[in-house]
């Protein structure tokens, strides 16, 4: 069997869809299995730091707006790769055509946002959600949705039919795949000026979907109230209409104990998750959470709104605060984990760990191969 992976994301960073598919395709890679082969489609090149073997073969055609050149002109190109089932990554297929026909489309719908949340999303991806996502999930042979509650959103927004969609979690290997060593963690501790500070720490793209606003008044609200060395380190990269963020930081009474250092390694990530006070993710809508997760992997403390898909992800294990958009609760809820006691943060941290054992890309993985496996 031929199967077809839109793997555009792949020419991103590494973050959200993109570690989704690439942490898949390592599982593809590695797999003994070798009967299928798989045509890697991108208008763009990748960025992958494993060899692939000899069935799995990249397909980049160097072509401008990717989601118009996937829809309307990777048809005939699927034909003439004999694609018998392919899988729409990023929220659109392929148009249905006489290329098409009789290709089996999987789609995986990661969230609806911007169909949700009016305000949440750019010109270019509000325009792109409105010209595909509808007529991609009509003719999905079958959907992927990552969590319950975007299968729930596919069916109220869009009415699919259930029977159509299957829910497959994404997974977490953070925790597992790095070792810091003392010259690492010394050169992190002085760059973020945390060797003798405690901090709170968030990790997302900086656009107004993660309620960064919010989170920034809650620390202004805690310095208030509790003053201290206490430090909030925000990272990750500028995405859309960032600039509130960074206007709300400079009029912060505390913004010099704020830091933005936009992207940062997975030796830093992996650091500030496990020594944090918490990490505090005030989203206003997830389809699935990976950063909480990712949190928890790594022995955080997590604090987090009570919204969407978050509490199937964080289950009993994270803390969740009233009023997505109540610094004040936020602050307390924030205030009372950093007063916790060494017993009951120690058990916290056991209930998160055991959280993420629910989560694997293995299982993610062998749960979207057996859809994409079978033709019909």
């Amino acid at each position: 069997m031929n199967i077809g992976i839109d793997v555009r994301g792949l020419s991103q960073s590494k973050t959200g869809i993109p570690i989704t598919i690439e942490e898949v395709l390592k599982r593809i890679n590695n797999s003994e299995n070798r009967k299928h082969k798989y045509y890697l489609y991108s208008n763009k090149d990748i960025k992958i730091d494993f060899k692939l073997n000899d069935n799995i073969i990249i397909r980049k055609e160097e072509k401008p707006l990717g989601t118009f050149w996937l829809y309307y002109k990777l048809p005939k190109t699927l034909e003439e790769d004999k694609i018998d089932v392919f899988w729409g990554t990023q929220h659109c297929l392929p148009k249905r055509n006489k290329y098409t026909k009789n290709i089996k489309f999987v789609l995986t719908i990661h969230d609806l946002a911007i169909k949700k949340l009016k305000t949440v999303g750019s010109f270019k991806n509000t325009i792109i959600q409105k010209l595909f996502v509808r007529r991609s999930l009509k003719h999905a042979n079958k959907i992927i949705a990552v969590s319950k509650a975007t299968e729930k959103d596919i069916i109220d927004l869009y009415r699919i039919p259930a029977e159509k969609i299957k829910v497959i979690y994404n997974g977490t290997s953070a925790g597992k795949e790095l070792n810091i060593s003392e010259e690492e963690e010394n050169a992190i501790q002085e760059k973020f000026d945390i060797k003798e500070n405690p901090y709170l720490f968030f990790v997302s793209t900086i656009e107004p979907r993660k309620n960064i606003e919010t989170l920034i008044m809650a620390f202004d609200y805690i310095k208030r109230k509790e003053p201290s060395n206490l430090k909030l380190i925000i990272a990750g990269g500028l995405g859309w209409k960032y600039q509130k963020v960074l206007e709300l930081k400079e009029k912060s009474e505390y913004k010099e104990d704020i830091i933005m250092p936009g992207y940062i390694s997975k030796e830093e990530k992996k650091y500030l998750y496990e020594h944090t006070e918490c990490f505090v993710y005030p989203s206003l809508y997830e389809g699935f959470g990976l950063p909480i997760l990712e949190a928890m992997a790594n022995k955080a403390l997590v604090v987090t709104s009570f919204i969407s898909s978050i509490p199937e992800v964080g289950g009993n294990a994270a803390f969740y605060y009233d009023g997505v958009l109540n610094y004040g609760e936020l602050g307390n809820k924030i205030l009372e984990v950093i007063h916790l006691s060494e017993e009951e943060k120690a058990d916290k941290i056991n209930q998160g760990l055991e959280q993420v054992k629910k989560f694997t890309w293995e299982k993610c993985t062998k749960e979207i191969l057996e859809i994409l496996n079978r033709r019909s």
